[in-house]
């Protein structure tokens, strides 16, 4: 007779706590250093400025990034702060995106002179006598508002999000998320008193009424 004999099967591996821990550290570790590169990949760089014969040259964590000058094209003034930097030659304006990585240029009319620039975080503002100037880190682009022959600057603000133009006719907002300028007029002797502002927004209380400009809002709003 033949005889069967019944195998008993192994009975399953149990893990140990300690590979068990073992397991679950090393599972953390990879999953948080994913989630570092993932960060580390996707970081906005603030940027630096520098020249080099017959170039402007943007550096971030991201690489470097010129922009050639013409011929007698001349460095004026050049500064960056946070996501945007700002060149100003003889012949153009130069504005330069971090986030984008891209440079945006504003030609110059003949003989106009910069008078004011300010370059904050996300955008940067150059006044002239006959134009306004605004460029935005989020669009790598320039806008820019004319003035009239008689009108003249009487005030500049900018911080964190926002500017403010105050002229002898109107106010002029600029914001970091919205393109081009906000213009609010100013009627017959109506005289800008007061000025208080928030990072994103502008109270303006002049002679005869308050306007409020916000950051993320387009137009002015009277305050009734």
């Amino acid at each position: 007779m033949n005889r069967i004999v019944q195998r008993q099967s192994s009975p399953p591996y149990l893990a140990s706590p300690f590979h068990l821990g073992i397991l679950w550290l090393v599972l953390i570790i990879f999953w948080w250093g994913g989630g570092l590169v993932t960060l580390g990949q996707g970081r906005m760089s603030d940027v630096l400025l520098s020249s080099a014969n017959d170039k402007i040259i943007a550096v971030t964590s991201s690489g470097q990034f010129d922009i050639r000058l013409s011929a007698n094209e001349i460095i004026q003034n050049t500064k960056a702060h946070g996501l945007t930097a700002l060149a100003i030659t003889s012949r153009r304006l130069l504005g330069f995106s971090s986030t984008l990585q891209h440079w945006g240029e504003q030609p110059l009319d003949v003989n106009e002179q910069v008078i004011q620039a300010k370059v904050l975080r996300n955008f940067c503002l150059v006044t002239t006598r006959q134009h306004l100037y605004g460029f935005q880190d989020t669009l790598a682009q320039w806008t820019g508002e004319s003035l009239s022959g008689s009108e003249v600057i009487l005030d500049v603000r900018a911080q964190k999000n926002l500017a403010l133009v105050v002229t002898t006719d109107r106010l002029l907002g600029f914001s970091a998320f919205m393109s081009r300028f906000h213009v609010m007029a100013l009627s017959g002797d109506e005289r800008v008193e007061k000025i208080e502002y928030t990072d994103d927004t502008f109270l303006v209380k002049t002679s005869r009424r308050a306007y409020i400009f916000n950051s993320r809002k387009a137009g002015w709003a009277e305050l009734n």
